[in-house]
């Protein structure tokens, strides 16, 4: 795909990722306890985690590329 080459792509990604980390909506939110005990805003940062994850795996396999390639 051409644009995970792109690197305008990864940086709108990796900014949008940044500013929904720091989940200023929800700041004064009641902490409310959901699933297996746990505050929601848990499962909001798990999701986060695993989607800056697999983003950087995809960034360094596909972005970054050696001068031989």
């Amino acid at each position: 795909m051409k644009i995970l080459q792109n690197s305008q792509f990864w940086w709108i990604s990796f900014t949008l990722m940044f500013f929904l980390s720091l989940d200023f909506w929800s700041w004064e939110q009641p902490i409310n306890l959901s699933w297996l005990n746990l505050p929601s805003w848990v499962f909001y940062f798990l999701s986060l985690q695993i989607i800056l994850t697999l983003s950087l795996i995809i960034f360094a396999l596909k972005f970054w590329k050696n001068p031989q390639d």
